[in-house]
């Protein structure tokens, strides 16, 4: 099956997966990796809220646990995908139209593949500017 240019719906993404992490740093030449689990959990209207929790192995052998929050709110044209303060973060549209953050003086683009849906899905996202040039691809797995 290609891409699908379609926006999963809530159903889809409620509960929990597993998460790997690849994390590829091209300014310091180091990798990293995150292990952990994310649940999205429905809330008012058509709402998920996401929580994110894991190790993160990064360069030479450093471990780290790590963990990170959003609010997915159904819009029209997709999924707007906030930090856990509101502050806008991307706008989830289709695989075949990447997201934007802009992170000034940084830029984040992301790309979904929703294409293994219900089993696994992944984000691809490349950051650079002057204080980032970074790679991370995040493949979600159901638990």
């Amino acid at each position: 099956m290609d891409h699908i240019s379609s926006i999963p719906e809530s159903d889809a993404l409620a509960g929990a997966w597993r998460v790997a992490r690849d994390i590829h740093d091209h300014r310091a030449e180091l990798k990293g990796h995150f292990e952990g689990h994310a649940r999205f959990t429905p809330a008012e209207g058509d709402v998920l809220q996401y929580q994110e929790e894991g190790r993160l192995t990064y360069g030479a052998g450093q471990i780290f646990d790590a963990e990170r929050r959003y609010i997915w709110r159904r819009v029209p044209e997709g999924w707007q995908v906030d930090f856990d303060d509101n502050r806008p973060f991307h706008l989830i549209r289709a695989a075949d139209h990447p997201a934007r953050h802009d992170c000034a003086p940084d830029l984040y683009i992301l790309r979904y593949q929703f294409d293994a849906l219900p089993r696994q899905w992944q984000c691809q996202c490349r950051i650079t500017g002057p204080r980032k040039d970074l790679d991370l691809v995040t493949t979600y797995y159901r638990d």
